[in-house]
C-alpha cells in the first residue's frame, strides 16, 4: 500500500477520516497558513472541510460565534466522535473572528484569534469580501480551494443526503446581532436568523506530517528510526561490521533494505522493533572482496509500511594487497616432486609479487618453497622438500602488493599442475 504525507495532497483532494465509526470524506481546502498577517502560526497545517453536511443545527442565542451553541457542539460532541488517533492530532489553533456580535463586536486576528480545534469557515475563507457585501466581517482570507465571489459558487455547494442544502458560516452579519452568514443551495451567500436550522460542515487543521494511504485514509504514524555506528567510516582495507538498530514506536514490524551505492544488497522482512543488525556485504570477506577500491556509500532504508526512513554512511575501500591460497590442500598418494603454477590477471611491473608452494601441506609445519622466479618464467618448480609426515599434499599461496607507482591490478586466476 502506497502512503504519502498529508501535506503533499493537492488542494481539492478527498481524504477519509472516521467520525462516529463511519468513514467520512473531507476536502483539502488549504495547505499551510493562509496569511501570516491574519492567522496565528498555529494555523499552519492541512486544512480539511467535511465534504457533505454532517448535521443541522441552530446557531445559538445571537450571532456571536464564540458564544454560539454550534461552537460548543463542534468542540465537544462532534470532536469526541472523531477517530481517537486523529482527534489527538487535531491542532489547537487561533482563527480570526468577530469577537462578539456583528454590530457590537470587533475583529480579532492573529494571536488574538479564537482558540479552537473544530470550527466553521468564514465568509472571507470561502471567497467573499466586503466588495460582495459590506456586512461581511474581515475574518480571514480566501482559502486555496475556493473561488472569488459568485464565480466560486460551485465550490461552495454542499449536500445533505442527495440534495444540496444551506450551511452555516461563522461570520455574523455585521449590521446587527441577529443574522449569520450562510451558503445557499446554489453556492451563493445569504444571511439567516441565528435561530434557524442550517447545515454544519466541520473544519479543522491537521499536521501535514500525517500519512494518507492510497484509499485516502488519514492515519497517525510514528516513523521508524535507525541508530548506527556512525556516518564517516574512513578508510577500510578489510571486511568490517557496520552495526545499526531499527526501532518503531508504534511496534510495527519493519522491512529493512541494505544498499551499496544505491543498489540493493540485502532485504530483510518481518524485523521486530529493537533488532540490532549488521550491514551484510561489508561484514564478510567474500562480500567485501566484491567491492572495488574507491569511495562508497552504504544505506539502510527502514519501512513500517506507512513511512520509510533511511540513513547512510560512507567509507573508502583502500586495499593495496591481495593473497590467494587453497582453502583445502590437494592430497595425493605417493610423493609430489614437481609442479607448475600460472597466475593470470593484471599485475603492474613494480608490484611486490610472491609465489610459494608446498608439497607437505597436511603437516603441522609445512615447508613453503619460494617459487616466484619459476612462476614468472613459466617453468617447472622442483620441490626441495622430501618429507611429508601426514602424506603428500599440495598447496600454494600467491601474494601481491602495489608498488611505488600506486598502480592497481588484480589476480584473475591461479592454475597449474603437480606430480
Amino acid at each position: 500500500m502506497a502512503n504519502v504525507k498529508l501535506g503533499t495532497k493537492a488542494v481539492g483532494s478527498i481524504v477519509k477520516i472516521k467520525v462516529n465509526g463511519a468513514s467520512k470524506d473531507f476536502i483539502v481546502v488549504q495547505q499551510g497558513n493562509p496569511n501570516t498577517s491574519t492567522y496565528d502560526s498555529s494555523c499552519n497545517g492541512t486544512w480539511l472541510l467535511m465534504k457533505d453536511i454532517y448535521t443541522t443545527s441552530t446557531f445559538g442565542n445571537n450571532n456571536s460565534y464564540k458564544d454560539s451553541s454550534i461552537h460548543t457542539y463542534l468542540n465537544g460532541t462532534f470532536y469526541n466522535l472523531i477517530d481517537s488517533n486523529i482527534r489527538a492530532a487535531i491542532k489547537q489553533v487561533k482563527i480570526p473572528y468577530q469577537n462578539g456580535t456583528g454590530s457590537g463586536g470587533s475583529l480579532a486576528t492573529g494571536s488574538n484569534g479564537l482558540s479552537t480545534k473544530v470550527f466553521l469557515l468564514s465568509g472571507y475563507e470561502v471567497g467573499w469580501t466586503t466588495s460582495d457585501n459590506g456586512y461581511f466581517p474581515k475574518d480571514g482570507v480566501r482559502l486555496a480551494y475556493f473561488g472569488n465571489s459568485s464565480s466560486g459558487n460551485s465550490k461552495r455547494i454542499a449536500y445533505n443526503g442527495s440534495s444540496a442544502a444551506i450551511w452555516w458560516l461563522r461570520s455574523p452579519y455585521t449590521n446587527g446581532s441577529n443574522d449569520v452568514w450562510r451558503v445557499s443551495t446554489d453556492g451563493s451567500g445569504s444571511s439567516s436568523w441565528y435561530g434557524n436550522s442550517c447545515g454544519v460542515r466541520p473544519a479543522f487543521i491537521l499536521p501535514s506530517t500525517l500519512v494518507v494511504s492510497d484509499d485516502g485514509t488519514v492515519s497517525v504514524n510514528t516513523a521508524p528510526t535507525v541508530s548506527t555506528d556512525g556516518a564517516a567510516l574512513g578508510r577500510k582495507n578489510a571486511a568490517f561490521a557496520w552495526k545499526y538498530t531499527v526501532r518503531d514506536a508504534d511496534g510495527d514490524t519493519l522491512t529493512v533494505t541494505e544498499k551499496l551505492d544505491g543498489k540493493t544488497a540485502k532485504t530483510r522482512t518481518g524485523v521486530a522493533s529493537g533488532t540490532a543488525l549488521t550491514f551484510e556485504q561489508t561484514a564478510s570477506a567474500a562480500g567485501f572482496q566484491k567491492i572495488l577500491n574507491g569511495n562508497h556509500t552504504i544505506t539502510v532504508e527502514v519501512s513500517d509500511g506507512k513511512e520509510t526512513v533511511s540513513t547512510s554512511a560512507t567509507f573508502t575501500k583502500a586495499v593495496h594487497a591481495a593473497s590467494v591460497t587453497l582453502a583445502e590442500p590437494l592430497a595425493v598418494e605417493g610423493d609430489i616432486t614437481v609442479a607448475v603454477l600460472q597466475v593470470t590477471g593484471s599485475i603492474p611491473d613494480d608490484a611486490k609479487f610472491k609465489a610459494e608452494v608446498t608439497n607437505n601441506a597436511l603437516d603441522s609445519s609445512p615447508v613453503w618453497q619460494d617459487a616466484t622466479t619459476e612462476v614468472k618464467k613459466g617453468v617447472n618448480i622442483v620441490f626441495e622438500n622430501k618429507t611429508a609426515t601426514n602424506g603428500a599434499a599440495f598447496n600454494f599461496r600467491v601474494s601481491v602488493e602495489r608498488g611505488e607507482s600506486g598502480e592497481g591490478g588484480y589476480i584473475e586466476a591461479v592454475s597449474g599442475a603437480f606430480q
